[in-house]
């Protein structure tokens, strides 16, 4: 991606997704200062003032597909999965929750049966 490194297009793809510094710093497993470092290198390349405004230009450079792309749920956890991708753990956790919540559903389906 246009001269970007991994951790500024990593940063770049979860500010696409909603995601705060903090937990983009977590899905990464980096500090929080590094991933605000990250995004700071991120802004000054792309020559925008906001993280926002960086991921518009992403995409109208093409940089970003624009595609919407899950993160942290069941679909983030399969997405990983087809994807052949580490995990990583908002999406682990994602899918822990979702799973539970299957759980109590079949649960609540027998009990009133």
């Amino acid at each position: 991606m246009a001269g970007l490194t991994e951790l500024e297009q990593a940063v770049l793809r979860h500010a696409a997704e909603g995601l705060t510094i903090a937990a983009t710093a977590r899905a990464m497993g980096k500090s929080t200062p590094a991933a605000q470092d990250a995004r700071h290198r991120l802004l000054v390349k792309l020559g925008a003032k906001t993280t926002a405004q960086a991921v518009l230009l992403a995409c109208q450079a093409g940089i970003l597909d624009g595609r919407p792309r899950r993160h942290g749920d069941h679909a983030g956890y399969e997405a990983h999965r087809r994807r052949g991708e580490t995990i990583c753990d908002l999406c682990r956790e994602g899918e822990r929750a979702h799973r539970r919540a299957v759980a109590a559903a079949a649960q609540r389906n027998q009990e009133a049966a």
